[in-house]
């Protein structure tokens, strides 16, 4: 009776536990072409392989280290579906896919900030994304050296309360705290 569910309660933490080895094996220099000149072939430092690196790369260029995240949640939504463990989250399937991305939204926001768009620190260029938080952080946050737009126009301080009350409001309806 709960074949399907149980088919994507194994699928859902198997794809995490994947793209959580492509990501804590991942090395830029298994992706050639980010590299002037590209580095000759080598054999991939990528536990799951060259495909593996572009995987992790291409979920670390849109979200930077938020990325991290999404085999976190792709456990926790497996965990619902074959365990019944947070069954709310499958019931509400939307609403908890809307709140999750609302979630990412709030932390690859609050990364770019504290990355100053790629201004401090290293981490970004080790893991070839703009910034801590990725393209994602930077559209949302919305600032180039001309135009102002999305959450920056309320500065830094109210950009900042803006992207933490959006990611405590996500992590509330998430667990459906009272």
């Amino acid at each position: 009776s709960n074949g399907f569910n149980d088919i994507i309660g194994v699928a859902l933490p198997a794809a995490a536990l994947l793209l959580l080895g492509e990501q804590m094996s991942y090395d830029s220099h298994d992706i050639r072409f980010l590299f002037k000149p590209p580095d000759k072939w080598v054999q991939p430092h990528n536990w799951i392989g060259v495909g593996g690196a572009y995987l992790a790369w291409m979920f670390f260029l849109p979200l930077g280290i938020a990325a991290y995240l999404v085999p976190v949640l792709l456990a926790i939504f497996g965990a619902a579906y074959l365990l019944n463990f947070l069954g709310y989250l499958r019931e509400r399937l939307r609403w908890s896919l809307l709140w999750s991305a609302m979630l990412i939204v709030s932390v690859t926001g609050l990364l770019y900030i504290m990355d100053d768009g790629g201004d401090r620190g290293t981490f970004h260029a080790k893991i070839g994304s703009l910034s801590a938080g990725g393209w994602l952080g930077f559209l949302t946050y919305g600032q180039t050296q001309s135009y102002n737009f999305g959450i920056s126009l309320f500065g830094r301080i109210g950009a900042t309360i803006v992207y933490a009350a959006l990611g405590l409001s996500s992590v509330l309806f998430l667990t459906t705290f009272r």
